[in-house]
């Protein structure tokens, strides 16, 4: 349907309507003419909205809403065409508006002028649909349900790990295949079709403690159907040194695969390689591992029988046996009668089991769709009679997904729709997803909560539907990364397709949709607006660029809101986007570009400038023009083996940073240039987020009276000048108390008493402080505290976790204590921990006292530690038993620059 269209031109008349008709002296026949046109689309939405469920919509239908479509498109267009040609009422210094105005006025007039026959082309389009008098004679409503009510249907289309029914001799014999003790490479394949279940039964094995602790290292690759080498052996080496808490440099040029064999060539590790579809795919990834006879395992999951061939061992999940079917069908759709079937439905049911053939992935979904559905036959025919038919006519997949997809409200599904922007198996970051989400305008500010929060909560609820997938969780229970499966993605495709939602190029001779709204360019093709109308284009996200590519943004996307080079290889600002007035989002993160230009200052509708790890070191005074700019980022980390004080850079900016009062997030700003601006941060009433670098002493009273102003900060990052320097904080009486994150990188005389104050903190990071007091007295009792990194910041000679404290902290870091030789933790103390990381304490020879009571512990990993600990830990070592309980023991000695590795882990044969 075309109801994303009609709500994009709504959002636009509620937006920049207003604005237009306070600021600019429309004439008064344009006027009623524009607000006509918002009571036209008013009623198009209605009329969609009676009509979302007619699945048999005449050909002649469908056309009619093509061109509603269009037409509520050319209308959010008009308007954002007045707010580019009128920008610079909203903007300009009051002392200059009129000399502005009048060049405004000489420049824009024409292109204002023209807006008007836009204006009578889109009213004639109406006039056309209104006189055909067909849309509303097609617009009655389709009849109710017996129930009285729609249904909401929720769907599952995960395949969860508690939900796993069958298999069960599989996956004994996979478990058995990795632990035999069969010193060759061995690998094994599970080969099945789509939905069969295959990744998460190898998951279900692969993610157990004593499987994993027999390898070095471990790494779970998903590879794309279409897929780069390069990339694919990149993100694996990438993973393999995540494994071990190694730091990964991905530095471009260099032969990733001379690197990963290398890497790998005297380890034992073991690798799934899911999702494979082409044999000759296979052969190029396998030729990549080295074999070797330390007992190293490569799993597979493919659909296809002869990529599955060529290994050792062969699984092959055909579905479930039809007992195991009905247990697993049962189980999700009569979850209130604990998995009973009723006799008058047993017989419905078994006909819509049938139609699963056996896979898990369909039964879970259609099963989760039925729970919600009213117990009576009748409601059960019918579910089975559309289900058959939508299979018969599409794939099993589009019916799977297309339930919760309808289920979602204009925004969600824009969000949804969103991730086809990205390439496939790609994972982004929640709060790229959160700041791209608000500058397409799909989350908006309400009276209670900013446009970010309610950008949380549509990501949140997606989750919970399970049609986004979280790659990575934090601590606090968050999801970092994110991503949607690849048997949804085809789906989210498609109906981007036919909402002309996006346009994907993905292969070297893709072909964009006519007028697309947003534009991604996945591949290393190039395009041309000469053949394509890319007027209408509000979002453009490049992870392949080239200078042509760019060289016709200026002319071709006048419209743009969100540009995103993040990845790009680029290596200096793109002169056209400055010529974009109406751009909000402009990411230039992880690219090479080292200078930003005074002329960016022309965009005055920016609100997010991300430069977080380029070569920017200087901000140009400019910037500062940027009223309704919210986040900005610039700082580069470069870290080598440890993440020492200096590893993280800062931009350095001129005064003047008070006019910005709109900002949000701000970091890392290196002011070591002048104290000015830390006075001028007081004006920054809206901070949720704010790093400093170079801080110096005498900047301590200026420094607290600014923060007591941010209300609203939850995390607070601060770094001196050296590690000599002191961060002088006493005079904080009034610390912002909904702070959740805190980091202090530099000497303190105390800790700050107002520390214990806060209840919502669960990260606090402390560098160089050398205390002479241990820290964990005044923190022991934070109520929500998960997350303490103490690197090089008590010069005491034992730490003392007293019984009962910490009781939800769970990692846990101790560096750089050189003088501390004792660690105690006492009963009930840590009783969540996790992880725990101890790091160049060359003192401590033993493990804490205490470590055996902590039960939760998964890993412990040791960084340039006592070798005598280390020794103490080896098989028949003095201590070995008291690490027994823990899976993963892992330890790391620097030697030169290179890191060793060793595997203490208590089920390791090594």
């Amino acid at each position: 349907m075309a109801e994303l269209a009609v709500s994009a031109a709504l959002l636009s008349f509620e937006i920049i309507f207003p604005v237009l008709n306070q600021h600019l002296n429309l004439k008064k026949k344009v006027k009623d003419e524009i607000e006509s046109f918002e009571g036209w689309v008013r009623a198009m939405k209605a009329f969609l909205e009676d009509n979302e469920d007619d699945t048999e919509r005449s050909r002649l239908l469908e056309d009619k809403v093509e061109q509603v479509r269009g037409i509520a498109y050319d209308i959010e267009d008009l308007l954002e065409e007045f707010s580019l040609h009128s920008s610079y009422i909203f903007h300009s210094n009051k002392f200059t508006q009129k000399a502005v105005q009048a060049g405004h006025n000489i420049k824009h007039h024409f292109p204002l002028h023209g807006i008007s026959g836009k204006i009578k082309r889109i009213k004639n389009k109406i006039d056309g649909i209104v006189l055909q008098n067909i849309l509303f004679a097609n617009g009655s409503r389709p009849a109710a349900s017996s129930s009285g009510t729609r249904s909401r249907v929720q769907v599952s289309p995960l395949l969860l790990d508690d939900e796993l029914v069958g298999y069960k001799k599989p996956r004994e014999e996979l478990i058995s295949q990795l632990i035999d003790g069969e010193k060759r490479l061995v690998r094994i394949a599970v080969v099945g079709p789509g939905g069969s279940g295959k990744s998460t039964c190898v998951k279900k094995v692969f993610g157990k403690r004593r499987i994993l602790g027999q390898f070095d290292c471990h790494a779970w690759v998903h590879v794309s159907q279409h897929f780069d080498v390069e990339e694919l052996l990149s993100d694996m080496l990438k993973k393999f040194c995540e494994s071990r808490k190694e730091i990964y440099c991905d530095q471009r040029g260099g032969d990733t695969l001379t690197k990963l064999r290398n890497y790998l060539v005297a380890k034992r590790y073991i690798v799934v390689l899911d999702n494979i579809w082409r044999r000759e795919d296979w052969e190029r990834i396998k030729n990549a591992l080295p074999s070797g006879f330390l007992g190293s395992r490569i799993i597979l999951t493919t659909r296809a029988s002869d990529v599955a061939s060529s290994a050792e061992f062969i699984h092959h999940l055909n579905g479930l046996e039809a007992l195991e079917a009905w247990t697993l069908f049962c189980k999700k759709a009569f979850q209130d009668s604990k998995g009973e079937c009723p006799s008058e439905l047993k017989d419905c049911s078994v006909k819509i089991l049938k139609r699963c053939e056996g896979l898990p992935f369909y039964i879970l979904v259609v099963a989760g769709a039925l729970s919600n559905t009213p117990k009576f036959p009748r409601e059960w025919e019918k579910f089975h009679s559309s289900l058959g038919a939508e299979i018969e006519r599409n794939s099993p997949l589009l019916v799977i997904c297309r339930p919760g997809y309808k289920d979602l409200s204009s925004n969600l599904k824009s969000c949804l729709l969103y991730f086809s922007i990205f390439p496939e198996d790609y994972s982004v970051s929640r709060g790229r997803l959160v700041r791209l989400w608000v500058a397409e305008r799909f989350a908006t500010e309400t009276h209670a909560k900013t446009a970010e929060e309610v950008a949380e909560d549509y990501l949140n609820e997606l989750i919970q539907r399970n049609l986004v997938h979280v790659s990575s969780w934090g601590f606090d229970g968050q999801p970092r990364y994110c991503r949607v499966l690849n048997l949804v993605r085809p789906f989210i495709v498609q109906k981007c397709e036919e909402e002309k939602f996006a346009s994907i190029f993905s292969e070297d001779h893709s072909i964009p949709g006519r007028k697309p709204r947003r534009i991604s360019v996945q591949s290393a093709c190039t395009y041309s607006s000469q053949n394509s109308d890319f007027g209408g284009v509000r979002s453009m996200s490049l992870f392949r660029c080239d200078d042509t590519s760019l060289s016709e943004i200026e002319n071709s996307f006048r419209l743009l809101r969100v540009l995103d080079f993040q990845g790009s290889p680029l290596s200096k600002f793109p002169k056209p986007i400055v010529q974009l007035i109406l751009l909000r989002y402009l990411s230039l993160r992880d690219t090479e570009i080292d200078v930003i230009p005074q002329s960016i200052k022309k965009l005055l509708h920016l609100e997010t400038l991300d430069l977080k790890q380029t070569n920017v070191t200087k901000l140009p005074k400019e910037i500062w023009r940027l009223h309704n700019l919210q986040h900005l980022f610039a700082y580069k980390y470069k870290v080598e083996n440890y993440v020492a004080f200096e590893s993280v850079q800062g931009a350095k900016v001129y005064e003047g940073i008070e006019t910005l009062t709109k900002l949000q997030k701000l970091s890392l700003l290196d002011v070591s240039q002048t104290g000015r601006i830390i006075q001028e941060l007081k004006c920054l009433t809206q901070l949720r987020k704010l790093g400093l670098t170079g801080i110096k002493r005498e900047f301590g009273r200026h420094l607290c009276a600014s923060i007591e102003q941010m209300k609203n900060l939850t995390t607070l990052d601060l770094c001196t000048t050296s590690k000599e320097e002191y961060l002088e904080l006493g005079d904080l009486a009034n610390p912002p108390r909904f702070l959740q994150r805190l980091y202090l990188k530099g000497r303190l005389r105390e800790l700050p008493r107002w520390i214990s104050s806060l209840d919502n903190l669960f990260k606090i990071g402390l560098m160089s402080s050398k205390l002479l007091d241990s820290p964990l007295k005044a923190l022991q009792n934070l109520p929500n505290l998960v997350e303490l990194q103490l690197v090089g910041c008590y010069v005491g000679d034992q730490l003392l976790f007293e019984a009962s404290s910490f009781q939800k902290l769970k990692n846990l870091v101790v560096e750089e204590l050189s003088a501390v030789h004792t660690v105690v933790i006492e009963e009930r103390s840590i009783p969540e921990l996790q992880q725990m990381s101890l790091r160049k304490c060359g003192n401590l020879k033993m493990l804490p006292l205490g470590i055996h009571n902590l039960g939760k512990v998964k890993e412990l990993t040791l960084y340039d530690m006592n070798q005598g600990l280390i020794a103490s830990l080896r098989k028949d070592g003095q201590d070995c038993d008291l690490v027994v309980h823990i899976p993963v023991v892992h330890s790391f000695t620097l030697n030169g620059r290179s890191w060793s590795f060793e595997n203490l882990s208590p089920s390791s044969t090594s």
